[in-house]
């Protein structure tokens, strides 16, 4: 006895751009995670750009197939874009000067003390004999 061939569904076209733009939006997150752990300080341009490509990605699957999941991972998306964005250029560092030498003046600088009070480029002033040590460490 020959059993009927099981019909194969064709899979929903433009489903491989749906997952292929939160892989990419996801990549740029786990990339950028995998640099702090590294301890690379660098700017990271390519999470928001990965985000934004996996926007376009999205929005070319939703293109093929308009289904609340796809508009859903859009919005997803969207809104990791936004913060990426919003965090590289919503952060300021200024810009390195260079070192402190000795007879050029200190850098203007506004920083706390341990038990709380203020502590400025002026506190450095005068007759006295100042040591300033920076200490980078992890808690």
């Amino acid at each position: 006895m020959a059993t009927a061939p099981t019909p194969v569904t064709p899979p929903r076209p433009g489903r491989q751009y749906l997952i292929l733009g939160l892989g990419v939006a996801l990549l740029g997150l786990i990339a950028y995670v995998v640099q702090i752990s590294s301890q690379r300080l660098s700017t990271p341009w390519y999470m928001p750009i990965a985000a934004t490509l996996g926007v376009l990605l999205v929005i070319l699957s939703l293109w093929n197939a308009r289904t609340i999941w796809r508009l859903l991972g859009l919005l997803l998306v969207l809104l990791v874009a936004g913060a990426e964005w919003t965090f590289l250029l919503g952060t300021h560092v200024p810009a390195y000067t260079g070192p402190v030498v000795t007879g050029k003046p200190f850098p203007a600088f506004a920083t706390t003390r341990a038990d709380g009070s203020a502590f400025t480029q002026h506190d450095l002033e005068g007759d006295r004999t100042n040591v300033l040590v920076f200490f980078r460490g992890r808690w």
